[in-house]
């Protein structure tokens, strides 16, 4: 069974059962400064005992910060490389199979924001990083994230980061998707989608390219001269 936990405050936490029974580019980020004591911590409600709060940890001066995790009021975790979106309607916890995932917005500027994935063992009062993928928000689209996205049964989530664009405008430069799938408690790279998404966007499918300029599909441009062969 998987259950879906979306971001909450301290308010009352709302569980909704999921639709199914079931690596980006990222640009540097520096340290996050500024103490701002009106913010409100992330909390989600694990099971009747425990509760997952994600806090600022400022240093001594305080005028720089990291997101610190706590299980119940002890810290277990410091994350010193991602950033929460405070307002986000995407970070959640989903509970599948008995493990216990958390899934944080990230602010991902100057790309897109994106979602760093953690696994919460509880016994152990154990925070694990797993992965960061850039996400579709689009709820009107068909990789609408934390859907069942190819059909498969189980809820995926990823998307496209931003690229530079051409300067020839007859190219692109090739643009990978990035995907995961949650089965059964576990966190996978979804391979299968990825090369799907791919050829839909860039009407081929690399692996593992690095700048590699492709001609534009014709999805993707209307004023050709001469047709794509």
């Amino acid at each position: 069974m998987l259950v879906v936990l979306m971001s909450c405050t301290e308010r009352e936490k709302s569980i909704d059962k999921a639709l199914v029974n079931t690596p980006a580019k990222v640009a540097i980020r520096s340290v996050k400064s500024g103490m701002d004591t009106n913010y409100i911590p992330l909390s989600f409600k694990i099971d009747r005992f425990n509760t997952l709060t994600i806090k600022r940890a400022y240093n001594a001066v305080g005028n720089q910060y990291h997101q610190a995790f706590f299980l119940n009021d002890e810290k277990i975790f410091t994350d010193t490389s991602n950033y929460l979106v405070e307002e986000s309607k995407y970070s959640r916890l989903i509970i599948d199979n008995g493990e216990v995932l958390f899934f944080m917005e990230c602010d991902g500027r100057p790309n897109l924001d994106y979602l760093a994935a953690y696994s919460i063992d509880t016994k152990a009062k154990k925070v694990t990083y797993l992965s960061s993928s850039v996400f579709d928000s689009n709820p009107k689209s068909k990789t609408m994230s934390f859907t069942d996205i190819d059909g498969d049964g189980f809820i995926e989530y990823g998307g496209f980061d931003i690229t530079e664009a051409h300067p020839h405008p007859d190219s692109m430069y090739y643009n990978p998707s990035s995907f995961y799938e949650i089965r059964n408690g576990k966190l996978k790279f979804d391979s299968a989608l990825v090369k799907k998404q791919d050829i839909k966007f860039n009407g081929v499918y690399l692996k593992n390219p690095r700048n590699v300029t492709i001609r534009k599909p014709r999805n993707q441009i209307s004023h050709l001269k001469t047709p794509i062969k």
